[in-house]
């Protein structure tokens, strides 16, 4: 089948010729839109803000936008978003519009919300019935803009109290269309945040608190933004320690491998090889005529021989395994360092609940003399 013909056949059944891109955009598209309805219920949005009657000394930062400037750059990525993925679905679909919602921006912030929840529901609909992995995409990236959201310390339990499961469910379904490793790697640090926060919140000791875990998951989640969407390769962050790390471990499971393997197929394969060849080698050597020297000869020759045809016989097949089971080996072990990279969040934040924890310390008021309680820092 010729690529046009394959091409028609997709576009008639409203496959994206380009998934991956469908996908990635989706993500940010959803991202996009859980930003845009938290600014709506936040912002001040009426005005252009505190302007000075002078030019400013610089230019404008994004942070210094007035309110409905700012949600009209969120708008702004949606419309872009949605152009994105338009020309990969089937002909004489309607788009979603944002024209309500920015028309309602004037209207006062209870209908200004209906109007963006109105858009968020057409664009659900819209991504799912153009391909289900596009729709998955959308709600996997404003689920996450909704976890990794600025907030009090407080409302960290609730956000990852059984969303981060469907979070990781929804990264497997996707992981074939999103940027290599990435799915691996921001479930596997999904996994840990979900796990500081659990022992924090029953106030583990040994982990750090509420508090700079919420100060610190917004910086995590712009960095799962970036790998997802392919912004940030996470192997661009292996320094050499990781990658010494990486091969010592592939290098001790090899090892452990290879003795497994020899172990397995010594008695069913090897020794009965064994045993043939040097009742071979010997009646050769004993059939043979001249001196002792000779006969040593003749068997040492057809041992080698002997032994070098079990190797290859043996080799071929074993090699071929073992780069198919080396393979998933390497992943594994890029995957746990990657992810390592990946939580440079999690780490200050737990750095910095060690950091509060040895300050607020109590002064040691007994006596000199009398040995007292030694205070473990768990790690």
């Amino acid at each position: 089948m010729s690529t046009a013909t394959r091409d028609r056949r997709d576009e008639e059944h409203g496959t994206p010729r380009d998934e991956r891109t469908a996908v990635v955009t989706a993500l940010r598209l959803g991202w996009s839109m859980a930003d845009a309805y938290h600014h709506a219920q936040t912002a001040d949005l009426t005005g252009d803000g505190p302007r000075s009657a002078p030019a400013p000394p610089k230019l404008s930062n994004l942070t210094e936008l007035a309110g409905r400037h700012r949600l009209g750059m969120y708008l702004d990525g949606v419309d872009v978003a949605l152009a994105q993925i338009a020309p990969l679905t089937t002909a004489g679909r309607t788009v979603p519009s944002t024209a309500a919602a920015r028309g309602a921006t004037e209207a006062g912030r209870e209908t200004l919300l209906r109007a963006l929840d109105d858009l968020n529901i057409d664009v659900l609909r819209w991504t799912m019935a153009t391909n289900h992995r596009v729709g998955v995409a959308y709600r996997l990236g404003r689920s996450l803009a909704d976890t990794v959201r600025r907030g009090d310390a407080g409302q960290l339990a609730a956000r990852f109290g059984g969303r981060h499961l469907q979070i990781s469910r929804w990264l497997d379904e996707l992981a074939s269309v999103l940027p290599p490793y990435s799915a691996a790697v921001v479930r596997r640090s999904l996994a840990a945040w979900a796990t500081a926060v659990g022992r924090a919140t029953v106030g583990d000791p040994g982990e750090a608190g509420l508090a700079e875990l919420a100060r610190e998951l917004r910086n995590q989640g712009d960095l799962w933004q970036d790998v997802l969407t392919g912004g940030l390769h996470p192997r661009d962050l292996l320094d050499e320690e990781n990658w010494a790390v990486i091969a010592r471990n592939v290098v001790i499971r090899d090892r452990k491998l290879v003795a497994q393997a020899a172990r397995g197929i010594f008695w069913p394969v090897l020794a009965p090889l064994l045993v043939v060849l040097l009742a071979v080698v010997g009646v050769s050597a004993a059939a043979a005529a001249g001196s002792p020297t000779t006969r040593a000869a003749v068997a040492l020759v057809g041992l080698g021989a002997g032994l070098t045809a079990i190797w290859r016989s043996i080799s071929t097949p074993t090699l071929s395994v073992a780069a198919e089971v080396n393979r998933p080996l390497l992943d594994s072990e890029l995957v746990v360092q990657m992810t390592a990279r990946i939580d440079r969040p999690l780490a200050a934040a737990r750095r910095a609940g060690r950091a509060g924890r040895q300050r607020r310390r109590p002064a040691d008021d007994g006596s000199k003399y009398v040995a007292h309680d030694s205070r473990i820092d768990l790690p």
